[in-house]
């Protein structure tokens, strides 16, 4: 027993000592990892130069090699002097390297592959008095920074932020100065042609209340929302990306055949040139002149007074101006675009082009059946399967009493002054209107109600292709307005779903429950009297229940 506990209380002192060892063992382990962190995580300064002091820069873009030389505080591209250098995106990216501090230094690197560094993506060259300092750069991390080396330095690699050096990991035209989309105002447009498969024009009528859309050979009147999208979507046009500064090669980018031709004709307002203005002046000193003399102070006053008022209110004028917009190949999400006899190309996001050019003519029909006001109303034709009725407009019109005429025995100044306040009094004649069905007095109140419901039936679409109706017409509609014109719709079981509505040469479909709606309305109108037949029989009910 003694022995058992002699071992026992050994192997319990060989335990303490080895855990005590492997505790400081591991203690001294995460010291060593700890400080090896601290010393692979400290910063180091990579480029130290003033921005100022740079004369150049190089580096590739779109696989091509891009230098940007400085003259006179002005930058320049190396094989295109013309191109047009943003100055303030060259400064900003070469201030960015200039001073460049490493997050992390990799010491003693035998792979430079694992870092893509043996085939660098670009190499960055800047240029001062003193010589040349060219930082390489491999793969991107997964902590937005970018491995780098030296050029001459094949040990090293650090770990720098990729804002540093993202500007120059684009392409030439992000260091462009690129322009900006035409500004059109969508409401001050007036004419909208779209030349391509499928095109239309959209036109606003003489008052600017609506539009009319056209394939060339047909017009009609237009829905105003689908118009508004699309002058909506002329109006927030932009461009995505700069492509080219110069175009000389229009097959390049699909101009040579363009997919469309946006051309929008729009209103501006600006400012009438002085010359204008000094002719106006010229014509009102030489009127002046004229004056006689006495007349001579009062005019030359007015003058300087009109002088003072042109000094603080500019004078417009409402000009008529074209925008043009090619539009050519896609390329990615975009389409390349360029506008009237401008050599740039842009691109803009097929997005935003949708509503332009993806429309048809069709997409622009009004789905209103047919509209005609009651106050247009002389009479309505009703042709069903319950026979044939009218409904009259019946419009009387009473004349307005004449005013008392003033007394008359008042002097001559009263007279004038009677006159004057009798011609200021106006006076109008009243207008009552009343209906009539088959020539019986009509409820104005039960007409109204499927008058709404027949002139604002709205379709779900409009058949584009040809139509023969099949069997007689469940319901026709005559109208006739003040103006003597005649307006027909006939409505046509179409399928389970619809009834074909036929106004001249347009076939819309119109779901079957709104006719049904239509139908009640219609009922209510020509047989009010079963409606209070019904009514007296459910008193009657109630009546021998109590």
């Amino acid at each position: 027993m003694k022995k058992k506990t002699v071992k026992l209380i050994s192997a319990v002192v060989v335990l303490g000592v080895a855990c005590g060892a492997y505790v400081g063992v591991n203690s001294y382990v995460s010291s060593q990892e700890a400080k090896e962190a601290e010393k692979e995580n400290k910063s180091v300064d990579l480029i130290s130069l003033k921005a100022d002091a740079v004369t150049a820069v190089s580096f590739k873009a779109d696989d091509a090699d891009v230098e940007f030389d400085k003259k006179d505080d002005s930058w320049t591209e190396k094989s295109d002097a013309d191109f047009p250098v943003n100055q303030d995106t060259v400064d900003d990216a070469v201030k960015g390297v200039a001073s460049l501090t490493a997050d992390q230094e990799i010491s003693d690197v035998e792979n430079l592959s694992q870092y893509e560094l043996d085939d660098p993506q670009n190499t960055i060259t800047l240029t001062t008095a003193d010589g040349d300092t060219t930082l390489q750069v491999g793969m991107e991390s997964s902590n937005n920074q970018y491995y780098v080396k030296k050029v001459d330095d094949d040990k090293n690699v650090y770990l720098v932020a990729s804002t540093s050096l993202e500007p120059f990991m684009g392409g030439l035209y992000d260091f462009a100065e690129s322009g900006t989309f035409p500004s059109v105002t969508s409401a001050t447009i007036t004419d909208i042609k779209v030349d391509k498969e499928d095109g239309y024009e959209l036109t606003q009528d003489a008052d600017n209340l609506f539009w009319n859309v056209s394939d060339g050979k047909d017009t009609e009147k237009a829905d105003t929302t689908k118009a508004g999208n699309v002058t909506s979507a002329i109006g927030s046009l932009a461009y995505d990306k700069f492509v080219d500064y110069n175009c000389t090669d229009d097959a390049k980018y699909g101009f040579d055949d363009p997919y469309a031709v946006v051309t929008v004709k729009y209103t501006e307002e600006e400012a009438v040139e002085s010359d204008e203005e000094d002719a106006d002046s010229e014509e009102s000193t030489e009127s002046s002149e004229e004056n006689t003399d006495a007349d001579s102070d009062t005019a030359e006053s007015a003058d300087a007074s009109e002088e003072d008022s042109s000094e603080d209110e500019q004078e417009t004028r409402t000009v008529e101006k074209t925008l043009t917009i090619y539009v050519g190949d896609e390329t990615g999400d975009d389409r390349y675009v360029k506008v009237d006899d401008s050599k740039e190309v842009y691109t803009i996001t097929k997005d935003s082009l949708t509503d332009i050019l993806d429309s048809t003519i069709s997409d622009f029909y009004s789905l209103t059946v047919n509209y005609v006001s009651v106050n247009d109303l002389d009479s309505l034709e009703i042709k069903s399967d319950d026979g044939d009725h009218t409904v009259d407009v019946v419009r009387e019109t009473a004349k307005a009493e004449d005013e008392e005429e003033s007394d008359t025995d008042t002097d001559t100044s009263d007279e004038s002054s009677a006159d004057v306040d009798s011609s200021d009094e106006t006076t109008s004649d009243t207008t009552t209107t009343s209906y009539e069905l088959d020539g019986e007095e009509l409820d104005e109140s039960a007409f109204t109600t499927f008058y709404n419901k027949l002139i604002n039936m709205t379709a779900q679409e409009r058949l584009t292709e040809e139509y023969t109706p099949d069997g007689e017409a469940a319901y026709t509609f005559l109208f006739k307005d003040t103006d003597g014109n005649e307006t027909t719709a006939e409505y046509y079981e179409y399928d389970t779903n619809f009834y074909a509505a036929v106004v001249g040469d347009k076939v819309y479909l119109v779901n079957k429950m709104n006719v049904k709606e239509l139908n009640d309305a219609y009922q209510d109108m020509i047989n009010p009297d079963t409606e209070d037949a019904e009514t007296t029989d459910t008193e009657d009910e109630s009546t021998e229940e109590n």
